[in-house]
C-alpha cells in the first residue's frame, strides 16, 4: 500500500559561539545584520523525518456468518460485518469487493454459493420470493456508519429492497478522494455490510459456502486490485483500462504474449490508450496459431478454433489464408479469413515515430477473428448483416476502434475515430469529409501503409486504411484513411479489402 509520498520536517541548528568585550560583542552584532552566509566554522545539523504512507483496512464482525434457512423463505439478515479504512495523506483510497469460490476472483462463477456435497449452487440475485423459475439466490448490501462520509457507488440503503447482487470480479463499492480525519480511532471511513438469501422451494439439503472479500486500494484513482494500464503492464494482454492520470502522448512498449511482437502505446487526447504501431499478428504462423487462444485474444475459443481450421485462398492469389469452419468450396473473399504478410515489415513514411512498418493486411473476416464471414446480404456465422463485429483479433482487452459516418443535419460525425480528431481539437470539413493537417496523423503514428487487393499491394507511402468495428451497409464496414494531408474519418469500404488494424482500451 505504501507510496512514494513523503513527509519531510528538517530542522537547522547553527551554533555561534564569541568570547570578547563589550566592543567585541558590539562588532559582532554588525557582523551579523551585513552577513548572510554560513562560516566554515558553524556547526549545522539537518534533520530529516519521513513519514510514509500508511494504510489500514480491518472489520469487526468479520468471519463466518451462519444461518439456516427452509426452503420456499428469505432471509435479510445473515450476518453484518463492519469495515474501517484510512490512509493517512491527501490522496485518498477505495475499497473495493468481489465474490470468489474457492481461490478464484473473477472468474464467472467466483460469486456463486457451492455445495459441499451436492455439486450444486445458488447464485447472486435480490429476489426475495419465488420468481420463474424459482431459484435460490444471494445479495449483499452497503450502510453508511459514521462521518466523514466516503462515497459509495453502490447505493447505501436500508430497506430489504436495496439489496445489491454481489459483484463477480473487483468492483469500487466506497471512495475518499481526498484525506481522511485521523481522529482518536483513526477511521477514515466506516460501512457495513449485510447479506440476506432466498432459498427455492427446490434446493436440495446441503451447506452452501462462498466468500465477499474487501480490499483498500490507495491513492483513490488507483485501479481494481489486478487491474493494469499501459504504464504498468509489460504485456498487451495485461492492461486492463487507460488510466485517465496518464500524460496525454507518453509512449509505452507492450508485448504481445501470441508472438511476442512489441507495439508502442499511449494514451491520446480522446482518453482512449490507442496501439500506435499497425498489428503485425500473423495467425498463419503455426507458433502465433498455437498460442492464440481466447484468454489472450479478443475472441471466443470457437472464433480461434474457426479461423485457424484450414482451407486455401481460392483465387485470390498473393493472399495467406486460414478458413472459417463450414464454409463449402466455392466460399469467395468475403467467406474466407485472409491476411498478407509480405510487407509485413516494410518501412514507410509515417507521423509521429518519422517511419513505421506496414504490418499485416486482414480482410474482414479475419480482422474480425472469423465472426464476420459471410457474402454481402447472407448471414452464416452472425444473423444479419446489420450489426457491427463481435469480436476481432486484437489482444485481449484490446478492440478495433469504433468507426461511423457524417450527420449533415447535426453537422457531427460518429465514432472513435471521429471522436480522436475533434479531442485533438480539429474541425471536420464539412464539404469534404476531412481533418485537415497532420496533427492528427502525428497523434496516431499512422505509417501511411497502404492496402491490398487483387494480389498486390497498394498506395503504399502514399495512403493509410484502418478497419474499425462498425457496419455500415451490405458488405461495406466503417474504416479510416489518410494521406499526407488529410484524415478521412467517415468512410467505408467492401470487407474483401486487405487493410491494416489499429486497437486500443478504453478508460
Amino acid at each position: 500500500m505504501n507510496t512514494n509520498h513523503k513527509e519531510q520536517i528538517t530542522t537547522k541548528h547553527i551554533a555561534n559561539i564569541v568570547v570578547g568585550s563589550f566592543f567585541a560583542v558590539s562588532l559582532l552584532s554588525s557582523l551579523i545584520l551585513s552577513s548572510s552566509s554560513v562560516s566554515a566554522d558553524d556547526v549545522v545539523d539537518i534533520i530529516n523525518i519521513t513519514v510514509p504512507v500508511s494504510c489500514t483496512l480491518s472489520g469487526t464482525g468479520q468471519g463466518t456468518h451462519n444461518e439456516t434457512i427452509e426452503n420456499g423463505t428469505y432471509e435479510s439478515n445473515i450476518g453484518t460485518t463492519t469495515i474501517k479504512a484510512f490512509c493517512n495523506d491527501n490522496t485518498g483510497f477505495a475499497i473495493y469487493a468481489a465474490g470468489y469460490t474457492g481461490d478464484e476472483i473473477g472468474g464467472t462463477n467466483s460469486n456463486k454459493l457451492v455445495g459441499a456435497s451436492t455439486n450444486q449452487t445458488i447464485v447472486t440475485g435480490t429476489a426475495t420470493t419465488a420468481g420463474n423459475p424459482d431459484v435460490s439466490n444471494w445479495a449483499m448490501k452497503l450502510g453508511a456508519v459514521t462521518n466523514p462520509t466516503p462515497t459509495y457507488p453502490i447505493t447505501i440503503t436500508t430497506g430489504y429492497n436495496d439489496y445489491h447482487t454481489v459483484p463477480n470480479e473487483y468492483t469500487k463499492v466506497a471512495y475518499r478522494n481526498t484525506s481522511t480525519d485521523i481522529g482518536s480511532s483513526a477511521e477514515g471511513a466506516t460501512l457495513t455490510s449485510t447479506y440476506a438469501a432466498y432459498i427455492s422451494k427446490t434446493q436440495p439439503a446441503d451447506t452452501y459456502s462462498g466468500k465477499v472479500i474487501y480490499t483498500l486500494v490507495h491513492p483513490a484513482t488507483a485501479p481494481a486490485p489486478g487491474q493494469k494500464s499501459i504504464n504498468t503492464a509489460t504485456t498487451m494482454q495485461e492492461v486492463t483500462f487507460c488510466d485517465s492520470t496518464l500524460t496525454v502522448g507518453q509512449v509505452y512498449t507492450l508485448t504481445d504474449e501470441r508472438d511476442s511482437q512489441q507495439y508502442k502505446v499511449a494514451r491520446l487526447a480522446d482518453g482512449n490508450c490507442w496501439m500506435l504501431d499497425n498489428l503485425a499478428l500473423d495467425p498463419t504462423d503455426p507458433t502465433t496459431a498455437a498460442n492464440m487462444n481466447a484468454s489472450n485474444t479478443n475472441a471466443s475459443a470457437e472464433a480461434i478454433t474457426n479461423l485457424l481450421n484450414g482451407g486455401n485462398a481460392g483465387s485470390n492469389a498473393g493472399w495467406s489464408s486460414t478458413a472459417v469452419a463450414d464454409v463449402d468450396s466455392g466460399f469467395n473473399s468475403y467467406t474466407a479469413p485472409m491476411i498478407n504478410n509480405a510487407s509485413k515489415d516494410t518501412v514507410v513514411t509515417s507521423y509521429g515515430a518519422g517511419s513505421g512498418k506496414v504490418g499485416i493486411y486482414y480482410n474482414y473476416c479475419a480482422a474480425s477473428a472469423s465472426t464476420y464471414c459471410y457474402a454481402q446480404g447472407q448471414g452464416v456465422d452472425v444473423p444479419n448483416t446489420d450489426i457491427d463485429a463481435p469480436q476481432d483479433i486484437c489482444p485481449a482487452n484490446w478492440r478495433i476502434p469504433t468507426g461511423g459516418g457524417y450527420n449533415s443535419t447535426t453537422h457531427t460525425g460518429s465514432g472513435e475515430y471521429y471522436t480522436l480528431g475533434t479531442a485533438l481539437g480539429l474541425t471536420l470539413d464539412e464539404n469534404l469529409l476531412r481533418f485537415n493537417g497532420t496533427t492528427y496523423q502525428t497523434a496516431l503514428s499512422t505509417p501511411l501503409s497502404g492496402g491490398y487487393l487483387n494480389s498486390s499491394a497498394y498506395n503504399q507511402g502514399n495512403w493509410g486504411f484502418w478497419w474499425s468495428s462498425t457496419y455500415l451497409s451490405g458488405g461495406f464496414m466503417y474504416y479510416l484513411n489518410a494521406d499526407s494531408s488529410y484524415v478521412y474519418p467517415t468512410f467505408g469500404d467492401t470487407r474483401f479489402h486487405g487493410y491494416t488494424m489499429r486497437c486500443l482500451v478504453g478508460s
